[in-house]
């Protein structure tokens, strides 16, 4: 895939590099000290021959030359050196050269240098987002006010199940106050700026036992009055039906945010789609003990499966684009300032 250079604009436009899920892994297995983020890391399957895999290394090496992301590997004849004087730039590529041991000094310093960041960030984000039949995932890494960022798909079946990965991975590498654009990219496909909204529904936000609100969806889906008023009686708040109602039908997009640090600050948000717009779903589990006998303290237990469901909360927030834009943006404004001192 060609590599898109465009001339920054700003000094926060990001740049972004097209790589092949090939390429990408050629690069993790060749050059020492790298750590891909998980979802982007990739092994062989056992039944693919080693013919087809070294053809498969050997066309990501000449596209990433092809790209200027990776200098040509200098040929080295099979009973002598190269004559003096010989142009070896455009030397064609060989798995048996001498210089495959210096792969990594032949790798762009800073294509390097982006993946790097991900070695040891301060600020780790895992972005997620499924809609129109594609999911989109993303992992940012935040180190000494820059960002690099990797972005992977994924195409879902009609039922919208069954993800098949994608032949692509873009790279991307930016300031961090460009962090919080960069973030919010695969909301902004799901909900294009000037589009209208999904839904009109009333505000608000219910906690409620986790039996209780599954009761409820459950009630919302017969369609059957008597039972949905039976349902909210039980539960006992007043707008429960009109919130909970958006988690009952026709739920076709989702969008996360999940974010750790060195500092020791968590972020984990996740909102969803449905046909009357968008709510935000957490879920709290208390942690349950163990009793001990009379005068020690309690330890962590571990509960069955019912302890836990039992003892759960869950809290549905309805919600819009703009007011997921701002949470967002304040989150991850605030990771950044903690990260600063």
């Amino acid at each position: 895939m060609p590599v898109t250079r465009a001339t920054p604009r700003t000094p926060t436009s990001p740049a972004r590099f097209g790589l092949t899920v090939d390429q990408l892994q050629l690069l993790q297995t060749r050059c020492p000290g790298l750590t891909i983020p998980p979802e982007f890391h990739s092994e062989w399957n056992v039944d693919v021959p080693a013919d087809e895999r070294a053809e498969r290394m050997h066309a990501a090496e000449l596209g990433l030359i092809d790209q200027g992301l990776l200098r040509p590997a200098p040929a080295v004849a099979e009973d002598a050196g190269p004559a003096s004087g010989a142009d070896t730039a455009n030397a064609p590529i060989s798995r048996g050269t001498a210089a495959d041991a210096d792969f990594a000094a032949r790798v762009h310093p800073a294509v390097l240098g982006f993946l790097g960041l991900f070695t040891e960030p301060a600020l780790l984000l895992a972005v997620h987002s499924w809609g129109g039949g594609r999911t989109i995932v993303q992992t940012i890494a935040v180190r000494a006010g820059f960002a690099a960022s990797l972005v992977r798909g994924q195409r879902l079946d009609e039922h919208g199940i069954n993800p098949v990965n994608e032949d692509a991975v873009e790279l991307s590498a930016f300031p961090a106050t460009a962090l919080i654009g960069e973030t919010l990219r695969s909301l902004v496909r799901l909900e294009p700026r000037g589009s209208a909204p999904a839904g009109a529904g009333p505000a608000g936000a219910v906690v409620l036992p986790l039996v209780l609100a599954q009761g409820l969806i459950g009630a919302l889906r017969t369609g059957d009055p008597a039972i949905i008023h039976a349902a909210a009686a039980e539960v006992g708040l007043p707008n429960a039906e009109q919130v909970v109602g958006r988690a009952a039908f026709g739920i076709d997009a989702g969008y996360s945010v999940v974010a750790t640090s060195l500092t020791g600050d968590t972020l984990a948000v996740h909102w969803f789609r449905s046909t009357d717009g968008w709510f935000q779903l957490s879920a709290d589990t208390p942690l349950l003990t163990t009793p001990n006998q009379p005068g020690t303290p309690n330890q962590p237990g571990t509960p069955n499966t019912r302890d836990v469901v039992d003892s759960s909360r869950a809290r549905i927030h309805t919600t819009t684009p703009a007011a997921i834009t701002g949470q967002v943006t304040t989150a991850v404004g605030t990771l950044l300032g903690v990260l600063r001192g």
